[in-house]
């Protein structure tokens, strides 16, 4: 029986669907979400468990943050046998995406290093075309803004996406008229490398995020709202990854 190298778990104890998160925090939360939920051993951080949502098997696991270890996860559980990924987590966003909204991505440009391992990144890279509608079916539900478009991936959180110097403002600012001008409407730091391993595995994988941080102004979504926005995505996530049951 198959065992992930660094995830450690073995083949019969994930589910065909997988939910890729950042936080490890959120594991617990989303665990809350389903039935006979059952903690798999932590392995260098990477928090799983697996359960099911109104009868289907779902895996849940923390990735942490960027693009090379998330696509170390997906592509273990895919050696597993998962065929369908959803990544759950924030971004940041462009208008006219605004605070609060849900963003599911159609396609990704990777400006990050680990897409080129798997295949030829001239272009942007398509989100799995039913799971995105998936995803913004089931978003359209919750009687929220619903956005699909083009995310943007990148490495360098604090050089490229988000100044905290004058370095780092600098290239934000030339990056921000990039991205505007090719129409993105999210940038993160894992999606365009999940969406390129994705595709060379022959696996489903999109995103949904939550709009936290405005990327013109870096201004941040209020808590309260961030953890009701939270709780949706969660429950959007599970409605879509299992709508194939």
């Amino acid at each position: 029986m198959k065992k992930a190298w660094y995830l450690g778990h073995r083949e019969d104890q994930v589910a065909e669907r997988a939910i890729l998160i950042g936080d490890p925090d959120r594991v617990d939360r989303i665990a809350a979400m389903l039935e006979a939920p059952e903690f798999l051993p932590v392995s260098r951080g990477l928090k799983t468990v697996t359960g099911t949502f109104e009868g289907a098997g779902v895996t849940a696991v923390a990735f942490g943050m960027g693009a090379p270890i998330a696509t170390i996860v997906l592509h273990e559980l895919a050696d597993l046998g998962v065929r369908r990924f959803v990544r759950i987590g924030t971004a940041m966003y462009f208008p006219p995406a605004g605070s609060g909204d849900f963003l599911v991505s159609d396609t990704a440009i990777g400006f990050e290093g680990t897409s080129p391992a798997y295949a030829d990144t001239e272009g942007p890279v398509s989100a799995d075309p039913e799971l995105a509608k998936q995803l913004v079916d089931a978003a359209a539900t919750y009687g929220k803004t619903v956005l699909h478009g083009q995310y943007a991936t990148f490495d360098a959180f604090y050089r490229d996406m988000f100044g905290i110097d004058e370095e780092g403002k600098r290239r934000v600012g030339v990056n921000r008229a990039m991205l505007a001008e090719r129409g993105v409407l999210a940038t993160d730091m894992e999606t365009s490398a999940l969406l390129t391993a994705a595709r060379v595995l022959g696996v489903s994988c999109a995103s949904l995020c939550l709009g936290t941080v405005d990327a013109l102004t870096q201004v941040k979504l209020d808590r309260d709202l961030l953890a009701e926005g939270e709780r949706i995505l969660f429950e959007i996530a599970l409605q879509a990854i299992t709508s194939d049951r």
